[in-house]
């Protein structure tokens, strides 16, 4: 049985990343939450949220609560501690999705990315400017000797 439910998931994962829904707006988030919640979360810059602090909690409760009942347990009781484990990974995803969609239409966190894009951009510019007098001293110095 875990065997068909790892190679499921497996492939659900796999199917998911090649179709065009994971790189629409928020699929990047929902994926990354699925895997692993609150990372979606973190992506939307909500890592100090209540919500993104109770998803973690959870997470760490029902992985804590799957591995004790499948280690000091036989039978169906395992599956008491996986319950909470996927709705988390569900909640966590769905959530992710969510606020990055309404993120993406934002006006002001719009207003933000542009900003922040536009000081990557002149980052890199004066990186290149630095790297190319760099070049231009060392062949100079090269030169010289």
């Amino acid at each position: 049985m875990r065997k068909t439910l790892s190679c499921l998931t497996a492939f659900l994962l796999i199917f998911a990343s090649m179709t065009t829904l994971a790189f629409a707006e928020g699929g990047k988030e929902f994926g990354a939450s699925l895997l692993l919640p609150t990372t979606g979360q973190a992506m939307n810059g909500e890592i100090g949220a209540t919500k993104t602090k109770i998803m973690a909690g959870i997470e760490v409760a029902a992985v804590t609560t799957t591995i004790l009942l499948a280690t000091l347990t036989t039978g169906g009781v395992f599956w008491a501690g996986l319950g909470p484990l996927i709705a988390n990974h569900a909640w966590s995803a769905a959530d992710a999705y969510k606020t990055a969609r309404s993120n993406k239409s934002d006006p002001y966190i719009q207003q933000q990315l542009s900003s922040a894009q536009r000081t990557l951009d002149v980052s890199r510019q004066n990186r290149f400017a630095r790297e190319s007098d760099i070049r231009q001293r060392l062949l100079k110095a090269g030169e010289q000797s």
